[in-house]
């Protein structure tokens, strides 16, 4: 009975953070005020004079967010309620992400979930709003094109690159419980993408464990080749923010992520106009960028629910199995408030 309640209590949370999206969502950008009574032509002078709230958004080297900044429409949109949109990054992980939302310097990001549970068992002080769909084909284990490695179970007595505590090493380890190769066998080289793409192709590692778009940039322009892909450990993407922004500024918060979730679509519905603004956001060639977007057609931004949330408790019971975080995180314990509610309690 207690369980059944708290899951109930889960599913009311995670419906309140939806519906409060989907109204930012189907709303006109100053529907916030549309129930306040009309404002005498001096207050309203004053409060168009007033300091906009700005919203501190970290964003990585890869995912949505790039390609958000780079197209400016959430800036030009969110202006209009009076919100200012400042962006941090990029970022070359989602971890040192994470250390600045802990250290007060972002109020939003973006990233995977792996790294996302393992800040929460960390204690940094922030709380999930929403998801991406995971997409197994955006991830990979790599070789080059000449290696004699052709299955996991190869990988024994080699070195394999990822990138400590993220999806690389998550998906390594999972790879090689399913091939029923123990970890111990292969030594896990802990480097970021800039430094592990170099070490592939000059023969330091024999292997990585990478995601898009450097998985498409290494397989497009270095001749590599996958000796598995992501289903072994499909990766959800997160949205989080710093809770102490959240109280602040709820409402400014929620209708950024709001913005966010139609750009989300836009990227979805709108897969070329995507992939030539993510090859001008990250500098990518035309053949990398249309690869990463063929790869990873589903950019939505999306509530928590039951489902996902289940997800990633395995994710982070895992986990602990492992040894990879220091204690147990309680995920539904960390799904944000209602923006609507937390505003209505903000002074």
């Amino acid at each position: 009975m207690r369980q059944s309640k708290q899951f109930s209590r889960i599913l009311q949370v995670v419906a309140g953070v939806w519906v409060s999206l989907a109204a930012a969502g189907c709303a006109p950008s100053n529907s916030a005020n549309s129930a306040n009574p009309v404002a005498p032509a001096g207050a309203q002078a004053s409060a168009e004079r007033s300091q906009p709230t700005v919203v501190r958004i970290g964003y990585l080297k890869w995912g949505l967010l790039p390609a958000v900044r780079q197209r400016g429409s959430i800036e030009r949109e969110l202006a209009a309620q009076n919100i200012q949109v400042e962006w941090s990054g990029p970022f070359p992980a989602f971890a040192p992400a994470l250390e600045a939302l802990n250290a007060g310097s972002i109020d939003l990001s973006a990233g995977g979930d792996i790294p996302g549970i393992s800040g929460l068992a960390g204690g940094i002080p922030m709380c999930l709003l929403a998801y991406r769909p995971a997409v197994p084909l955006a991830e990979a284990i790599l070789v080059r094109g000449d290696s004699d490695i052709q299955s996991p179970a190869d990988l024994v007595g080699k070195k394999v690159a990822v990138n400590r505590g993220g999806w690389g090493e998550h998906l390594l380890l999972k790879v090689l419980e399913q091939a029923q190769v123990p970890k111990e066998k292969v030594e896990r080289v802990y480097m970021g993408p800039t430094d592990a793409l170099p070490a592939l192709t000059q023969g330091h590692v024999e292997a990585w464990a990478i995601w898009d778009p450097a998985l498409s940039i290494t397989e497009v322009e270095h001749g590599t080749r996958r000796i598995a892909s992501g289903e072994a450990a499909p990766h959800y993407g997160i949205y989080v923010a710093r809770e102490q922004a959240l109280t602040e500024k709820a409402a400014a918060i929620q209708a950024v992520l709001a913005a966010i979730q139609r750009e989300g679509q836009w990227a979805t519905d709108q897969p070329t106009e995507a992939a030539a603004v993510l090859q001008q956001a990250l500098k990518l060639s035309a053949e990398a960028a249309k690869q990463t977007v063929t790869h990873k057609p589903v950019e939505q931004v999306l509530p928590l629910d039951s489902r996902v949330l289940t997800d990633l408790q395995n994710s982070a019971d895992w986990m602990l199995e492992q040894k990879a975080i220091p204690k147990r995180v309680e995920v539904a314990a960390a799904v944000c408030p209602s923006p609507t509610a937390q505003a209505q309690t903000t002074p």
